[in-house]
């Protein structure tokens, strides 16, 4: 398979055969791919093999394929099977037909916000971070791209490659600064800081995501990356109903809780914002959350 050309060569990886390219990246490509004997349809996560002779790439995307086999919760992407090649290893994991949350704040004309199933989605979302934290990992990269959904509402968060323990004890005292990663518009002071992972930094991550899923931007914009990140340590972010009028009081409040510069003045866990999130609606006119699920229960 030349996963470092657009043109396939061999139509065969392992025991998959090609079927089509699904997301051509800048260190691997995911396919779709066909199980030979069951004909069962997965999607195959392939490092390039112009990255497989980089140590930290080759570590990193080992990393994210072990962890994809351990995690086990219905709304994060399963990773069934991983064979260590020599020069190109991959990983092949459920094929999750859908899209991710960047798609209708960017090109909304194309990919509508599925505004009746957003609640929904959100609350998926927070279950599946909830049990990576049960688990003692933090995700380090929560963002609407690694979140994906489908016309059901169904949900699964996905890339784990820069997922990290939770630092406690003796090993958070001598385990040295974690590097700067994640994606700019959503990373927590703390870990703009590099300091030791917690879950809390997913909490500030998921309500950047939270925000720009309501107002269809994010909280903060700048010309340049350090500016970017200078506004995530000290600017206050301004209301999300100041960018979106219909947003309720109390997911505005709820939201703006999730993204204060202090850790210790965010929501305790993702557990409590389920709790919270569960009752309240996202915007003026949508239906009762709490009648949603009695209907479910009946």
């Amino acid at each position: 398979m030349a996963t470092d050309l657009n043109t396939v060569s061999d139509d065969r990886i392992g025991g998959y055969r090609y079927v089509r390219t699904i997301h051509p990246g800048a260190t691997s490509v995911v396919m779709e791919v066909l199980q030979e004997g069951t004909q069962r349809r997965f999607a195959l996560k392939q490092l390039l093999a112009s990255r497989a002779e980089d140590r930290d790439e080759y570590k990193a995307f080992m990393h994210e394929a072990k962890l994809g086999m351990d995690l086990r919760h219905p709304n994060l992407i399963r990773v069934h099977e991983l064979v260590k090649d020599g020069t190109q290893p991959f990983f092949v994991m459920e094929l999750f037909m859908g899209y991710h949350l960047k798609m209708p704040i960017a090109r909304p004309s194309i990919y509508p916000m599925p505004r009746k199933q957003l609640h929904r989605i959100i609350q998926q979302a927070a279950s599946g971070l909830a049990y990576i934290h049960d688990r003692g990992w933090v995700h380090r990269d929560v963002k609407p791209e690694n979140i994906l959904f489908n016309k059901s509402g169904e949900v699964r968060v996905i890339d784990y490659a820069l997922a990290r323990r939770t630092s406690t004890g003796l090993f958070k005292i001598f385990e040295g600064k974690p590097p700067r990663q994640g994606t700019k518009s959503y990373m927590a002071p703390e870990q703009i800081r590099c300091e030791s992972p917690s879950p809390s930094a997913d909490i500030y991550s998921f309500g950047i995501t939270c925000y720009e899923l309501a107002c269809g931007r994010p909280p903060f914009r700048a010309n340049s990356s350090q500016e970017l990140l200078e506004k995530h340590l000290s600017e206050r972010p301004s209301p999300l109903v100041s960018h979106n009028k219909s947003v309720t009081s109390e997911y505005n409040d709820l939201v703006l809780r999730m993204i204060q510069k202090k850790p210790a003045d965010r929501l305790a866990s993702m557990h409590e914002f389920m709790t919270r999130f569960r009752t309240i609606r996202i915007f003026k006119d949508d239906p009762d959350p709490s009648e949603g699920r009695m209907d479910m229960l009946g």
